[in-house]
């Protein structure tokens, strides 16, 4: 098993940029503007070089959707990129529906809602660091062939990405469901 590249892996992961609110242009934006802006600040997320974080099509049917506000003049505002942010990132683990609940129930407060995720984000990448290396080494460890330990790991983290998935979606199911909503203001 290659320990060094692990820990190089681990060590790229944990060190995204974060794109602070005082990043986030305050002046209102075109579409090409956006995603040059995107492309940019989330890079270091793309597994490859050629992936696109997104295209003017995803950003046109996130809006015809309602999950985000048309623009104003074909110019998205500050509250636009928070929401597109916070879309790029939940986007590859819950359903465009979910996400939809999660907005409808924050809609005047993206901006807070958008700063308790870049805090839970910095607070999460710190501990993830250390934390996941040492148990990626325990199961590599146990394991009788270097292929085996990978497959073994990987194993391990779909199952540790599925468990926070299947209760983020217990969340969503009991909090906004449309019989009984239970978060209130």
């Amino acid at each position: 098993m290659d320990n060094k590249y692990l820990k190089k892996a681990v060590d790229e992961i944990s060190s995204f940029e974060f794109i602070e609110l005082s990043q986030i242009p305050d002046i209102d934006l075109y579409m090409d503007q956006i995603t040059t802006f995107f492309e940019d600040k989330l890079k270091s997320t793309k597994r490859t070089k050629d992936d696109k974080i997104f295209t003017k099509t995803m950003i046109n049917n996130y809006t015809k959707s309602e999950l985000i506000s048309p623009p104003i003049k074909k110019k998205y505002s500050k509250n636009h990129i928070l929401s597109l942010i916070l879309i790029y990132h939940l986007k590859s683990t819950l359903s465009i529906n979910d996400i939809s609940k999660i907005f409808e129930n924050s809609k005047d407060s993206i901006e807070l809602l958008y700063e308790n995720f870049l805090n839970t984000q910095k607070i999460e990448t710190s501990c993830f660091n250390s934390e996941i290396y040492e148990k990626i080494l325990e199961i590599a460890n146990k394991c009788p062939n270097d292929k085996t330990a990978v497959c073994s790991i990987i194993l391990f983290l779909i199952n540790q990405a599925n468990m926070r998935k299947q209760l983020a979606e217990k969340l969503i199911d009991y909090y906004f469901s449309e019989s009984d909503k239970k978060c209130q203001d």
